[in-house]
């Protein structure tokens, strides 16, 4: 066998798609791994809101999403939808909540309130996991 110009070539194909392949392998575990974490943190996740009656703002709703999980979280997105009398949802209106927020923590919101319906309901429609904290414990 003689080692020319071609046997390199075939080398390092073949080891590119060996890397190739190896890169798809580790990104399938870590977004297997994170799945289940991201579902643990979604049922950590709670929304308190009330009716804005102050008379000197337009009209919203303001509240907080608790954070119950370990990991600090960022990019939540709020669901708000109107329902009428019947409880059948009539509108709907997507808002962020802009910042993180941290394990065990909370963070403020405020959304327009919506024209139509006559109550409303507030629920956490998407999020990113940022990082796992660590507990905090006092000296």
């Amino acid at each position: 066998m003689t080692y020319g110009s071609g046997w390199w070539r075939i080398s390092l194909r073949m080891g590119l798609h060996l890397l190739s392949g190896l890169s798809v392998l580790m990104s399938c575990v870590v977004a297997s791994a994170q799945a289940p974490a991201e579902a643990e943190v979604a049922k950590s996740l709670r929304v308190e809101w009330e009716r804005s009656t102050a008379s000197w703002k337009r009209p919203s709703i303001e509240g907080y999403v608790y954070n119950d999980s370990s990991y600090r979280i960022g990019s939540v997105r709020l669901r708000v939808e109107s329902l009428d009398g019947e409880n059948h949802v009539v509108d709907e209106r997507l808002a962020w909540v802009y910042g993180n927020i941290n394990a065990g923590g909370r963070w403020y919101f405020s959304v327009p309130l919506p024209t139509s319906g006559n109550t409303f309901r507030v629920s956490v429609e998407s999020f990113h996991l940022v990082a796992r904290e660590t507990s905090r414990e006092s000296p």
